[in-house]
């Protein structure tokens, strides 16, 4: 399972991808969902990062959480950085960095993107 912050435009627009490219393979929840509340993340505090829960209950998050998501959404470059993330530590380092770089930066980002109108129905 896979938590987002689902009032992020960013997060949101990342996961509709993830959603589409994983087939089902995981279930994807903004984290307002309340999904997450049985492995301590309450819907009513931030979250800070994305979050996997993996099938026997652990947690990743952050970009360990993105590179396993991209893993088992059958992405062959996620293949390949879930195994870099695991066994090459410098890489492991740059990516949360990176990774807390983005997050820092998300309102900015979700700003700047194009939004599609919303469909009204007709």
């Amino acid at each position: 399972m896979v938590l987002f912050d689902g009032e992020c435009g960013f997060c949101s627009a990342s996961m509709r991808h993830w959603m589409m490219a994983g087939a089902g393979s995981l279930d994807f929840f903004p984290s307002q969902s309340g999904m997450g509340d049985p492995y301590g993340l309450p819907p009513d505090k931030p979250m800070g990062s994305l979050h996997l829960v993996e099938e026997d209950g652990s947690v990743r998050k952050g970009a360990e959480a993105v590179f396993r998501m991209m893993s088992l959404c059958g992405s062959l470059l996620g293949r390949l950085a879930w195994y870099l993330y695991q066994h090459v530590p410098p890489f492991r380092i740059t990516s949360e960095w990176g990774y807390r770089r983005v997050a820092e930066r998300r309102a900015s980002i979700s700003r700047m993107m194009c939004r599609l109108p919303q469909e009204s129905g007709k």
